[in-house]
């Protein structure tokens, strides 16, 4: 991305960073295991997968030299069934500053400052991340769980129409309908909603990825779109939702709470095998949400990428890396 009218900000967003984050305080009123309460409507955490993840960007000049480039690289963060730990790094003198910020949905960004690129020149930039990632099962009690009434405004994302999400149409609103109307249990909502998803899209990862009401329309799409599907379907029965990106894939979220109030956040696969409020295979979580605002971008991200920002005319080249390391490399 090039854009002097973007760098005014991102320069000063870069010298007083200051990671927030105004959902990551809304994973749910956890209840106070150590005092000796167990929440059984709370999904549990166990059998860690640990990996290494490397990022970095190899930047080579352009035919002049260019001065003052912004690179911003998103990297894992903390969640409740995941931890994160910075384990080497290669910085060349060329990197004056590092910074990291953290964007509302928990998305954080690794943000260098390159004060010159010189024509030419070949400047190579990388970090390794240590990764514990936990299984998640499903709760053991399901029936006291609710689609909350009123929910934080950090929900607000989570029950809107995102980037390529939306529910604002007459027939995808009956669909819902149609499959929840019997239900009994609010879990059990989520789940129709979750099954005719499964049983209606056919999956063709070869398709583009395309807006959830022709996703719906055309009852096609790729494991992307499924997931984004149940997202706006849950959306469209006020049940709060997210898009989960991980390395290599995609799944989805939804919210409930139970009769104390307490909210958790239940993971579910929509494309391979079947998982419902679990996720048995865990990997590296990247991001999760699907309507995230990032300051040098006009609008909300449905996924927030690496990107460059320059000032001049002289544009280097920009080759990002994500890889996942070998576990003995």
């Amino acid at each position: 991305m090039n854009s002097r009218a973007f760098f005014p900000l991102a320069f000063a967003i870069l010298l007083c960073l200051q990671a927030t984050d105004a959902s990551r305080g809304q994973e749910g009123n956890e209840v106070d295991i150590a005092n000796g309460d167990v929440d059984p409507t709370a999904p549990t955490y166990s059998t860690p997968v640990r990996n290494r993840w490397k990022v970095g960007v190899t930047v080579t000049g352009g035919a002049a030299r260019c001065k003052n480039m912004i690179i911003t690289i998103p990297v894992p963060t903390d969640w409740p069934e995941q931890t994160v730990q910075l384990d080497d790094e290669t910085v060349p003198t060329e990197v004056r500053v590092i910074k990291y910020r953290t964007l509302d949905g928990g998305v954080k960004q690794m943000i260098a400052l390159m004060p010159s690129v010189q024509a030419g020149e070949v400047i190579e930039l990388s970090q390794i991340y240590e990764v514990e990632t936990l299984q998640v099962s499903p709760p053991t009690e399901t029936d006291s769980l609710k689609i909350p009434k009123r929910v934080d405004k950090a929900f607000r994302p989570y029950l809107g129409v995102s980037p390529q999400i939306s529910f604002r149409n007459g027939k995808l609103r009956a669909a819902v309908k149609a499959a929840t109307q019997d239900v009994e249990t609010d879990w059990g909502k989520v789940e129709a909603i979750y099954d005719w998803v499964r049983d209606n899209i056919q999956q063709d990862d070869e398709v583009e990825t395309e807006d959830t009401v022709r996703v719906f329309r055309n009852r096609v799409g790729n494991s992307e779109d499924k997931a984004a599907l149940f997202v706006a379907m849950c959306r469209a029965l006020k049940v709060p939702a997210r898009m989960v990106w991980v390395e290599g894939n995609q799944y989805a979220e939804f919210y409930l709470i139970n009769g104390d109030d307490y909210g958790h956040w239940y993971p579910c696969q929509l494309a391979g095998f079947r998982e419902f409020g679990a996720m048995s295979e865990p990997r590296i979580i990247l991001q999760k949400g699907d309507n995230i605002k990032v300051p040098e971008k006009e609008s909300p991200e449905k996924f927030v990428a690496e990107f460059a920002i320059t000032k001049g005319t002289s544009r280097p080249s920009v080759k990002f890396h994500r890889e996942l390391l070998p576990a003995d490399d």
